[in-house]
C-alpha cells in the first residue's frame, strides 16, 4: 500500500492537482444551469444563451483535464480559465456564481504552480534573461518568443 501512495504523492507533485480539480469542480457546477434550460430550449426551440453556458463548461472542463494532463502548460491553461471563467457570466451566470468563483480560483492556482521537474520538460523554458532591453542582439529577442512572454507574465 506505501507504494501506491508514494505512486501517487510523485505523481501529485508534478501536476497542479488543486487546481485541476477547482476547474473541474467548477465546470460542474457551470452544467448545472444550462441542462435545466437547454432541455426546454430544444423543445420550444430560441435560446442560444444555454448552449454558450455549455460549450463554456465544457471548455473550461477541458483546461482543468489539460491542466492535469500536460503540467507544463498550467500557466497559459490558467490564463484561458480565466478568460472563460469570466464569460460564464454571460452563459450560465457563472454556474449560479459558484462555478465561476471555483474555476477562478482553480485557474489562479495553475498559473501560481511551479515545479522544477516539470520546468526543465517545458516546451516554454528559455535560459536567458527575460530583460529586452538589455544589450542582446536581434538573434536573442527572436528567440525569446513565447517563453520569453511566458517568463514575464510568471
Amino acid at each position: 500500500m506505501s507504494d501506491r501512495r508514494q505512486r501517487l504523492e510523485q505523481w501529485r507533485q508534478r501536476r497542479p492537482v488543486l487546481g485541476g480539480v477547482f476547474l473541474l469542480l467548477g465546470s460542474v457546477f457551470m452544467f448545472y444551469v444550462p441542462m435545466f434550460i437547454a432541455k426546454d430550449t430544444i423543445f420550444i426551440g430560441g435560446n442560444t444563451v444555454a448552449y454558450i453556458g455549455l460549450v463554456n463548461a465544457s471548455f473550461i472542463f477541458l483546461i482543468g483535464v489539460f491542466s492535469l494532463t500536460k503540467p507544463e502548460y498550467s500557466t497559459i491553461l490558467g490564463y484561458a480559465g480565466v478568460v472563460f471563467s469570466f464569460t460564464s457570466l454571460m452563459g450560465t451566470l457563472g454556474g449560479l456564481l459558484i462555478g465561476m468563483i471555483f474555476s477562478l480560483i482553480g485557474s489562479n492556482l495553475c498559473i501560481a504552480w511551479e515545479s522544477e521537474l516539470v520546468e526543465e520538460n517545458s516546451p516554454f523554458s528559455w535560459n536567458g534573461s527575460t530583460d529586452v532591453d538589455s544589450d542582446s542582439n536581434d538573434e536573442d529577442a527572436e528567440d525569446m518568443g513565447v517563453s520569453g512572454l511566458v517568463n514575464k507574465w510568471r
